[in-house]
């Protein structure tokens, strides 16, 4: 079935499905045309592995720090997402050099 097929009865959207054929998470084939076919007759999901960042602006807001990443994972959690890593950081709104968020962002072992 065409990719678009796919992600309709999975009830997900395109892009998704899309970055998941990219990825490797689904079998099948691309035609010359550029149509993707996907063969795999198990219509389940692949895994969803979240990787959950949190920052706060101070050392002051420390204590928002963990809530904030307790509430994420809980949310996670809820949405049946498998954790990977949490990730806890420090850094102002105003300075672009978040070398935590930067690890994490070219990380391959996460999709959420």
């Amino acid at each position: 079935m065409k990719l678009s097929d796919y992600a309709k009865k999975a009830g997900i959207s395109y892009r998704t499905a899309w970055r998941w054929w990219k990825q490797g998470n689904l079998t099948g084939y691309q035609l010359p045309s550029g149509t993707i076919i996907i063969t795999d007759d198990n219509h389940s999901k692949p895994d969803l592995i979240a990787c959950i960042y949190a920052r706060v602006s101070s050392a002051e807001n420390k204590d928002n720090l963990d809530r904030q990443a307790d509430r994420l994972k809980d949310y996670a959690v809820a949405r049946g997402y498998k954790i990977y890593k949490v990730v806890k950081e420090v850094g102002s709104g105003l300075d672009d050099n978040r070398q935590q968020l930067a690890k994490i962002l070219v990380d391959p072992n996460y999709n959420v």
